[in-house]
């Protein structure tokens, strides 16, 4: 798999999608958009979702904030981005879990695209954060804008794909994501 390619391909596909909704909606405050709903098993990987929110969606549900909890955004699925990307993911999906590949092999396959796969979209991550904050996505993106995991269902691992998705000199400006980093960091 030529990553490099794939990465570029999510770039642009995330940051049009993003260009769009903010087009869209010129009277909206975007904060963030993260990538969620990440699927893979030992028969086939899928597009994670691209979510993005505004200021004005954030509440309180059931006492906890919705404000890094894409299944609750406003947009939580970005279908054109996501859709963009099913022949990269098809692409994966016969390089790696083959089904000529034993049970055993492909079990092994998947470990190693997973790896792959979460290093890709962390370095996806980083990359338009950067474009949006030089203002390559969209005029009406704040200065503060940042995209990063947020993948619930993975658990423990939430930390390590915050972290890897957003640069320590990034976090350092998104106050609110680091404060629910440190949260999280405590349970």
């Amino acid at each position: 798999m030529d990553w490099d390619a794939f990465e570029t391909a999510w770039h642009d596909n995330g940051c049009q999608a993003l260009a769009d909704l903010a087009a869209a909606h010129p009277g909206e405050r975007l904060y963030a958009a993260a990538f969620h709903l990440f699927y893979s098993d030992d028969i086939e990987i899928l597009p994670p979702a691209l979510a993005a929110n505004t200021e004005a969606a954030v509440h309180q549900n059931h006492g906890y904030s919705t404000r890094f909890a894409p299944p609750e955004w406003r947009w939580d699925v970005l279908d054109a981005a996501s859709e963009a990307m099913r022949p990269w993911y098809h692409r994966l999906t016969e390089e790696f879990l083959s089904p000529n590949r034993t049970d055993a092999e492909r079990g092994k396959a998947a470990g190693a695209l997973e790896v792959a796969h979460d290093g890709a979209m962390a370095r996806v991550c980083r990359a338009m954060t950067a474009t949006a904050r030089q203002g390559g996505i969209h005029r009406l993106l704040p200065a503060d804008f940042v995209v990063v995991i947020l993948d619930g269902q993975r658990g423990d691992e939430q930390v390590d794909l915050i972290r890897a998705s957003v640069d320590s000199p990034v976090l350092a400006t998104v106050l609110d994501l680091a404060e629910y980093l440190h949260e999280f960091e405590q349970t």
